[in-house]
């Protein structure tokens, strides 16, 4: 179902009349505007990193994000990284990893090692200065 919501969307972004026919979305002559500026809208999907879920990435997407329950991030990279390469894919799979505690410099290393190309801190619910006091906070932790 995700993949023909993909396909759905994409088509819509890139042509100037599409239409779609698959088993869970299906729709005739469409225009959807304003399209997206870039040819390509990377898709990125959350979810745990289990071997049915790379596959499908690997298949059908730019690349991954944990969750906050995901623990082994290296595991989970070297398990997409290895659906990728069998999917037959050029370059990378991006890898976005939400920080849910303190990193350590060693913590850095390990997910550059990875491969891991975004981190992403979730920012308070708050004010704009208590944001921006948060931003600079975590800005001074990273090496």
């Amino acid at each position: 179902m995700l993949r023909e919501y993909v396909e759905a969307m994409r088509a819509l972004w890139t042509q100037e009349e599409a239409a779609y026919d698959g088993e869970f979305v299906s729709f005739g002559p469409s225009w959807a505007y304003p399209k997206p500026v870039q040819p390509h809208i990377p898709l990125v999907i959350g979810a745990e990193a289990g071997p049915r879920t790379v596959e499908w990435i690997a298949a059908n997407a730019d690349g991954w994000m944990t969750t906050p329950r995901t623990s082994d991030i290296a595991a989970s990279a070297k398990l997409l990284h290895d659906a990728w390469a069998a999917a037959g894919r050029d370059g990378a799979p991006q890898i976005h990893l939400l920080i849910v505690a303190k990193p350590s410099p060693d913590d850095f290393a390990g997910w550059a090692d990875a491969g891991v190309t975004d981190l992403i801190w979730g920012v308070p619910d708050a004010d704009e200065a208590t944001v921006v006091g948060y931003l600079d906070k975590v800005a001074g932790r990273l090496p």
